[in-house]
């Protein structure tokens, strides 16, 4: 075992920073001597800035420098004061520097560091613009609190080329001030939106959303992108079309369709021969649905609709099913014409938080509306986090606990949840009292400290919190035991519309009232007068 660890080397935590220095080859040809003393002289104030918060230099790259940092709060603030410094010296007395920052898992050897969490620094830096700063979300969320990159503003563009994609920040850079870029498809394009960033010391960040490159494209582009079924569970094309039918059954899909348009919409189903079909419908109701109206039906995968204006019979829209169990489709009007999207997705793209939060939480579960999707959960949870919404505090939370979408880290969902409970969010009483009960996430078994917790949760009409207090009373955890109480709140567990929620509260309901039924049964028999034998 030794042997093996020697030849593959040491794993450790660090910290990484990758600096590039632009355009120095190109300068080097035109005037090689005094881009090269240019050059020295910026890696020595790297160096320089790095030995004083305790990095490590590990390589010259050639351009720039890779360096490890013990602590993530160094690591980042040496990145700041680099570009600073760099930023506020006279044009032409250096170069510009590009600089990547992560935290992760490395392979130590030989004095050089190797691993997925260097290749992921690495590509960080291709995406910064000049005297920018690119850095992951996990080392983001270790360092908001404790360094100057907390209090910058951020926005959202995609990081690609990373398995699985992460959530990282990017800044500006010193020419790129005021224009807002986004990558899709490896490319940098620019997009068109509001200035709204701080300048920050000459350095702002923009977030970049860790989703797929479907799921980015998405919030940049229409509903009738090809690639919404593979978010949503469907494809929806605005206008006319020819050639529509369904295709042979796939998993079947129940789903709902509201009108939130002031137009009379008429649905029609097409046949695997692409004949519409409205009158022989077996959900005769759809074939008119008013402003106002949702229709709840069942459907399956491949089958294609169309939405009609009921009075001018133009066809306003086509759709074909393609994924998801549960789906909560909205017709809705954007710019005149006619849209079909998910419950939600409007308002959460308008900034409601709240509607931002219950997207989020649709695509956790993958029962309520959309199909399931980590990564479009953690965008949209992201969104309403950061607005401070409680029930997006909660949804994070739940996916920094389980590591969907966002990296696993128990300490940081803990302390997310502490301030959904602080923000009266039942979801939040319940879990942090469930910790409490059982020691996990970080903290120790205290029943004192849970019981009060899930009191308020089941208060709150939680199920889940029922079940776990219906534990503390029947076993006397932090109260006394009251067979009763366990046995009531067991019951009102049963309501749940969680499967799960619902068998343990079975279970745990049929033991209590077997020890009721025993313990009367005893107490009975303790009642009953002795009777002396008959004697003859």
């Amino acid at each position: 075992m030794l042997g093996f660890m020697e030849s593959k080397g040491e794993r450790e935590l660090l910290a990484i920073v990758f600096t590039d220095a632009v355009g120095s080859s190109s300068q080097t040809a035109l005037d090689e001597d005094k881009s090269l003393s240019m050059l020295m002289a910026d890696l020595d104030s790297i160096r320089n800035e790095a030995a004083a918060r305790g990095g490590s230099v590990l390589k010259n790259t050639g351009d720039g420098l890779l360096i490890s940092f013990k602590s993530a709060v160094d690591a980042i603030e040496c990145a700041l004061s680099i570009q600073k410094a760099f930023q506020g010296r006279p044009k032409g007395q250096g170069f510009q520097h590009k600089i990547g920052v992560h935290i992760g898992d490395v392979i130590k050897k030989d004095g050089d560091i190797y691993g997925a969490g260097v290749n992921t620094a690495s590509r960080l830096v291709d995406q910064c613009a000049p005297g920018g700063i690119c850095l992951s979300s996990t080392l983001y969320e270790l360092t908001k609190q404790k360094s100057e990159i907390g209090q910058l503003k951020l926005k959202d563009f995609l990081l690609q080329n990373t398995e699985p994609p992460i959530l990282a920040y990017r800044s500006f850079g010193e020419d790129s001030a005021g224009k807002e870029q986004t990558i899709q498809k490896g490319q940098e394009k620019p997009v068109a939106r509001k200035k709204s960033h701080l300048v920050v010391a000459g350095v702002s960040l923009l977030l970049v959303a860790g989703l797929t490159a479907v799921f980015f494209q998405k919030m940049e582009l229409t509903e009738s992108s090809s690639d919404d079924g593979k978010l949503y569970g469907f494809e929806y094309r605005p206008g006319s079309a020819g050639g529509l039918k369904s295709t042979p059954n796939g998993a079947p899909i129940l789903w709902t369709l509201g009108n939130n348009t002031d137009v009379n919409l008429e649905l029609r189903w097409y046949d695997l021969e692409g004949r519409p079909k409205v009158s022989d419908n077996l959900n005769l109701e759809l074939s008119r649905l008013g402003p106002g109206r949702e229709f709840h039906g069942k459907t399956y995968q491949g089958h294609a609709f169309a939405l009609f204006d009921a009075e001018s019979q133009n066809m306003l829209g086509s759709f074909r099913f393609i994924s998801g169990k549960r789906l909560n489709l909205v017709a809705e009007k954007e710019n005149g014409q006619v849209t079909l999207g998910p419950k939600y997705l409007q308002k959460a793209k308008s900034g409601d938080a709240i509607a931002q939060a219950c997207l989020a939480y649709a695509f956790w579960s993958g029962e309520i509306g959309v199909p399931q999707n980590n990564q479009a959960a953690a965008y949209w949870a992201k969104k309403s986090f950061d607005q401070g919404n409680s029930l997006g505090i909660c949804v994070y939370a739940a996916l920094t606990d389980a590591g969907a979408g966002v990296p696993q880290n128990s300490a940081l969902a803990l302390e997310y949840w502490k301030r959904g409970v602080d923000a009266g969010e039942p979801w939040a009483f319940s879990r942090v009292g469930e910790k409490y009960l059982w020691g996990r996430g970080g903290l120790s078994k205290d029943y004192q400290a849970a019981v009060p917790l899930l009191q308020q949760a089941v208060e709150k009409g939680q199920h889940l919190a029922m079940v776990n207090l219906g534990r503390c009373f029947e076993n006397g955890w932090g109260v006394g035991i009251d067979l009763i109480k366990a046995r009531d709140l067991y019951q009102k567990a049963l309501g749940s519309d969680d499967p799960n929620v619902g068998k343990d509260a079975r279970e745990r309901l049929d033991e209590v009232q077997k020890q009721i039924s025993e313990a009367n049964a005893k107490e009975t028999a303790q009642k009953e007068p002795v009777r002396p034998p008959n004697s003859k």
